[in-house]
C-alpha cells in the first residue's frame, strides 16, 4: 500500500506540472508502469519535457 501511495503521489506530482499526457493505461503493464514512473520523475526535475505515449511506445 505504501508503494501505491508513492505511485499517486508522483502522478499527483506530475500532473500538476505538466497535466496528462500518456495514456493512463501505461501503468497496468508493470515494465511500462516503471519506464512512465523513471520518465515523470526526470520532468519533474527538469531533465526531460514531458512524457508521451510514443516514449513508452504505447
Amino acid at each position: 500500500m505504501e508503494d501505491e501511495r508513492g505511485v499517486i503521489m508522483l502522478i499527483q506530482q506530475y500532473a500538476m506540472r505538466f497535466g496528462i499526457t500518456f495514456n493512463s493505461k501505461a501503468m497496468d503493464d508493470e515494465a511500462t508502469k516503471k519506464k512512465a514512473m523513471q520518465l515523470m520523475m526526470e520532468a519533474i526535475s527538469g531533465k526531460r519535457g514531458a512524457v508521451t505515449d510514443e516514449d513508452l511506445g504505447l
